[in-house]
């Protein structure tokens, strides 16, 4: 008994290292092969460790407390008055006891040792995990996280009935920044935007490069008039920002072309995607610095939907800007360049951008 005692954590420990030397070796195995199959090796693993960490947790809490039993018996022994052959029996009883509980300590001490061996390995993998999801450049969510984020929430969204929007807005004018200030300050200027979208939405809500020059922003607990406003804010707020580009280059404004998707039960990802896509095309078409969704089997401008929602309060459109009935052709029927630091009020969609009139400015970017 003693012998297993003073091994299971070394088994344990010799476990975690496994798991942590066979991830790495996997990863580089299918790094350039098969990424899915990577990827679901990685989870697995870092599955397996958080059960084997939860394990480990309650083993080292149970010999802690036997420890507790074993002294306070040891206790009582030695508080026997007892003569004769009672005596002796009480100190081979109380080595037993001595030899048990010195056991269990030092078992304790392996196991605590272990408990963060196990710690680390699940640390790094969940830090590959997060890699494996973050956009490099920009530093979000990559199309991979931003797949599955869509996926679940839409499944939350046919349980529970909460609704969410999806937006996708388009940098304004990109190439005119690669073409005038070289791609390298295009690049700082997408890890600008990306910063800029973290600090603009709340924590539990969600924001990955959808490709490009694109951004996604996934709004949770968002209906249609939330998230209509919500990108109104987004696209004017934007306007206010500069984003220096470095290397000596002229910091420059930015505009954004916004498409807005809401949620409903019956759809599936693709089709909230399309939409959102669908409405992004109409809202550069428009002359870009425009925001359209997708409404009642229509795209129309955000403008007009919240005029349909709510007449007496619509935001007036911008001038020039135009507003389109066509059919969506694929259909009938949602953490810094200067923006403010978030509010705390986590049911405010992005809680850093103000309130405020939501006409246009002028814009001094180019027409291309």
């Amino acid at each position: 008994m003693n012998t297993l005692i003073s091994i299971l954590p070394w088994v344990i420990g010799s476990v975690a290292v496994g798991l942590g030397i066979g991830f790495y070796l996997g990863m580089s195995r299918y790094a350039d092969k098969d990424k899915d199959r990577m990827d679901a090796e990685r989870d697995l693993t870092f599955r397996v460790l958080s059960e084997l960490l939860s394990a480990t947790e309650q083993l080292t809490s149970e010999v802690s407390e036997r420890n507790v039993e074993i002294k306070e018996v040891g206790e009582d022994l030695i508080g026997l008055d007892l003569e004769g052959d009672l005596q002796v029996i009480q100190h081979r009883l109380m080595k037993q006891v001595s030899s048990v509980l010195e056991s269990n300590m030092r078992l304790e001490d392996d196991l605590t040792v272990t408990r963060c061996q196990v710690e680390q390995q699940a640390e790094i993998i969940d830090e590959a995990r997060r890699e494996a999801r973050t956009d490099a450049l920009s530093g979000v969510g990559n199309r991979k996280a931003m797949d599955e984020r869509l996926t679940a929430m839409l499944a939350h969204c046919r349980r529970s009935g909460t609704p969410f929007a999806l937006l996708l807005a388009d940098v304004d004018h990109f190439k005119w920044v690669n073409d005038t200030h070289g791609h390298a300050a295009g690049d700082v200027l997408v890890a600008h935007i990306g910063e800029f979208l973290k600090k603009c939405v709340r924590t539990k809500d969600f924001v990955a490069r959808y490709g490009g020059d694109e951004f996604a922003l996934m709004l949770t607990e968002a209906d249609a008039d939330t998230a209509l406003r919500a990108a109104e804010r987004l696209r004017n707020n934007v306007c206010e920002q500069t984003f220096d580009l470095g290397r000596g280059a002229e910091e420059v404004a930015v505009t954004f072309s916004i498409g807005v998707a809401c949620s409903w039960r019956e759809g599936s990802a693709t089709q909230i995607l399309k939409r959102a896509d669908n409405a992004l095309y109409q809202a550069k078409a428009n002359g870009r610095n425009t925001a359209c969704c997708y409404w009642e089997g229509n795209v129309i401008s955000v403008n007009k939907a919240l005029e349909l929602s709510h007449p007496k309060t619509a935001i007036p459109p911008a001038e020039g800007e135009a507003e389109v009935n066509g059919p969506d052709p694929a259909e009938a029927s949602a953490q810094n360049a200067s923006s403010q630091p978030p509010a705390a009020d986590e049911a405010d969609p992005l809680p850093a951008l103000q309130e405020q009139d939501l006409t246009p400015p002028p814009t001094t970017q180019p027409t291309g």
